[in-house]
């Protein structure tokens, strides 16, 4: 989650958030936005088979007589819209280098006392300042169920008409393709480890560290899947069974 970054201002804080000691804060999700939806196919599997014969001529450059067209098969493809805030807080430690002129022997800083020493500019006392941060990232991106790449050719369709809400007795159902990404929970999944494996190196104790979804859309595509051959050539076919799109299996 890296689209935009920003800190904004804390309002009152307690010492007792500066301990660097004690359990580190874990990664808290919130989901409750979360929705699936299902397109239910415009056509039918003859119609499907039709436009496969039709686009295997151009795409296996063969003639009619040698074309073998597979009888299609309905999948469902799934795709993942989401916005999602990823907040942290955390501690880190930086020293630094106060210069005193050389008549000082000794500085109180609360209850710890520091002596000068020999520094860049002369005689300094080096002092360990507990910072505690605060970072805000946002990321937005419609994925590839099956790939788990960005899917922005198939944002039309997801953001159109047409969808219904997909019950957990619909998707039980469904064949759906599998893929690194084919359902919300491994969209999470992914987004999750990609946040607590990013933390910043310096970092010596995380306070807060929460990631939010504004949107958390799945989507239920239906495709037929179509296998096309002429001697040796073979393609399988997928074909959009909401716009028509006729596209290579990925």
């Amino acid at each position: 989650m890296s689209k935009k970054q920003s800190t904004k201002k804390t309002g009152v804080l307690s010492a007792a958030l500066f301990k660097l000691t004690g359990p580190a804060a874990t990664l808290k999700t919130d989901d409750k936005t979360k929705k699936l939806f299902y397109f239910e196919p415009k056509f039918d599997v003859e119609k499907a088979k039709q436009r496969a014969e039709k686009e295997a001529l151009d795409i296996l450059q063969t003639s009619p007589d040698k074309l073998k067209v597979s009888t299609p098969a309905l999948k469902y493809e799934f795709y993942c819209m989401y916005n999602a805030t990823m907040r942290l807080k955390y501690l880190r430690v930086k020293n630094e280098e106060i210069s005193v002129n050389d008549q000082v022997v000794g500085v109180a800083l609360g209850d710890s006392v520091f002596v000068p020493k020999k520094g860049t500019h002369g005689n300094s006392v080096f002092i360990d300042l507990i910072e505690l941060n605060e970072v805000k990232r946002q990321d937005s991106l419609l994925l590839n169920g099956i790939t788990g790449d960005p899917a922005n050719n198939m944002e039309p369709l997801v953001k159109g008409p047409g969808k219904k809400p997909a019950t957990p007795a619909w998707i039980a159902k469904a064949t759906v393709v599998p893929g690194k990404l084919n359902s919300i929970e491994k969209v999470i999944s992914v987004l999750t480890k990609a946040a607590s494996s990013s933390l910043p190196k310096d970092a010596k104790r995380v306070v807060e560290h929460t990631i939010e979804f504004s949107q958390l859309d799945g989507f239920y595509v239906p495709f037929y899947y179509v296998n096309v051959s002429a001697g040796e050539a073979a393609k399988t076919l997928r074909i959009n069974a909401v716009n028509g799109d006729v596209l290579l299996k990925v």
